[in-house]
C-alpha cells in the first residue's frame, strides 16, 4: 500500500470483527428470515452500482488492486457481486450467523434484473483471518489441531439441524432450486427425494471412454450411490473449500464463506464435492477426511465415477 499514513478504518485490511472462539451454537436451525421487499432490493441495487463505481477510484487511492466480484470498500467493508450470487446466500448467511457462526454480518443486498449472470449483490462486513490454504503451512500444531476441531464442531452443527421441507427434500434454504457447480446449469431442483436427484444427474452420463466396458463399470459404480444414501437430508454448505474458511494465528476459525451453494443434500454430499478432484496426498484432502468424510470413501469412488461421466452437463 502506497499511503502508510491512511486511517486504519480507510484501509482495504480493515475489520470490526473480534476474533474470539466459537460462541455457543445453535442445535437448532433458526428460522429463515423474510427477504427484503423488491423495491427496497432494487433500491439497494442502485446504491450498490455506484459503490462499485467508487470502489475503482478507492483502489488507486490506496494502491490496492481491483476486484470485479469481491469489491472492497474502506470502513471494513466488502461488496460481493459475483456470478451466481443471489438471494438465498443472503438469507443463509443470516440464519448461520443468528446460529453462532463467524459468517460476515449482511448490511444490505440489491437486486440487478439487468444481469442475470449476477441477479443479487451483497454489501457485508470483512472478517478477519487469512484463508486457511494460504495460512496452514505456517500454523503451528496446535493451532493446526484447533482449526480442525472448529471446522467439526460447525459441520456436525449443521449436520444435526432438522429441515423444515421434510427428510427427503432436496432444496435451498427457501425450499427452492439449490445452486452447485456440481449439477448442470449449475442448478437443480428442488428434488423431493434424493433418488430424484440421482436420476436427474445420471440422465446426462455418457460414454466418453472409447470402452464399453469401462463406461458400464463406470455407470455401476455410479448408480451405486442410490443404494449407499442414508435416511435423511443434511444441510449442507456444498462448497467446503480452503479458500472459503479464514483462521487466526491461533487457528480459531474466524470466517465461514461463501453459502451460495448450501442447503439440504444427501449426507454425503458436503465431502464428496469438496473431495472428488483433490489428490490423496495434499494436505487438505487429508483435513476433510479427518472432518468427517472419512466416513464417505466408499460414496467419493461412486461420485467420482458420476462426474466423469456427466462432467460435460455441469462444466463450463
Amino acid at each position: 500500500m502506497r499511503q502508510s499514513w491512511i486511517p486504519a478504518i480507510l484501509r482495504p485490511n480493515y475489520t470490526w470483527t473480534p476474533r474470539t472462539p466459537p460462541p455457543q451454537l445453535s442445535s437448532e436451525i433458526p428460522p429463515t428470515p423474510e427477504p427484503s421487499h423488491p423495491l427496497v432490493r432494487r433500491f439497494w441495487g442502485y446504491i450498490h452500482w455506484y459503490l462499485r463505481q467508487f470502489s475503482m477510484h478507492y483502489c488507486r487511492w490506496v494502491g490496492t488492486p481491483y476486484e470485479n466480484q469481491i469489491i472492497a470498500l474502506p470502513f471494513g467493508l466488502l461488496l460481493k457481486w459475483s456470478d451466481g450470487t443471489r438471494l438465498e446466500e443472503v438469507l443463509t448467511t443470516e440464519v448461520c450467523r443468528t446460529a453462532g457462526f463467524p459468517t460476515p454480518k449482511i448490511i444490505s443486498y440489491g437486486d440487478h434484473p439487468d444481469t442475470p449472470h449476477a441477479p443479487v449483490s451483497i454489501l457485508m462486513t470483512r472478517l478477519p483471518g487469512r484463508e486457511i490454504g494460504q495460512a496452514y503451512e505456517s500454523l503451528s500444531p496446535k493451532a493446526k489441531t484447533t482449526a480442525l476441531a472448529e471446522l467439526k464442531l460447525y459441520l456436525s452443527t449443521t449436520r444435526g439441524w432438522r429441515s423444515p421441507w421434510g427428510d427427503e427434500r432436496i432444496c435451498s434454504i427457501t425450499g427452492g432450486a439449490i445452486r452447485s457447480i456440481r449439477v448442470p446449469n449449475h442448478s437443480i431442483g428442488p428434488c423431493e427425494t434424493p433418488r430424484e436427484l440421482h436420476e436427474y444427474l445420471l440422465a446426462d452420463a455418457r460414454n466418453s471412454y472409447g470402452s464399453e466396458a469401462v463406461y458400464e463399470e463406470k455407470l455401476h459404480s455410479a448408480r451405486k450411490l442410490q443404494s449407499l444414501q442414508r435416511p435423511g437430508v443434511k444441510f449442507t454448505h456444498g462448497d467446503i473449500k480452503h479458500h472459503n474458511i479464514l483462521v487466526d494465528e491461533e487457528g480459531h476459525i474466524t470466517g465461514f464463506l461463501d453459502w451460495e451453494s448450501a442447503g439440504w443434500y444427501p449426507e454425503f454430499w458436503e465431502y464428496t464435492t469438496a473431495l472428488r478432484f483433490l489428490p490423496k496426498d495434499f494436505w487438505w484432502y487429508e483435513f476433510l477426511i479427518e472432518v468427517g468424510a472419512g466416513r464417505y470413501l466408499e460414496e467419493l469412488e461412486c461420485e467420482r465415477a458420476l462426474t466423469s461421466l456427466t462432467a460435460d452437463a455441469f462444466s463450463w
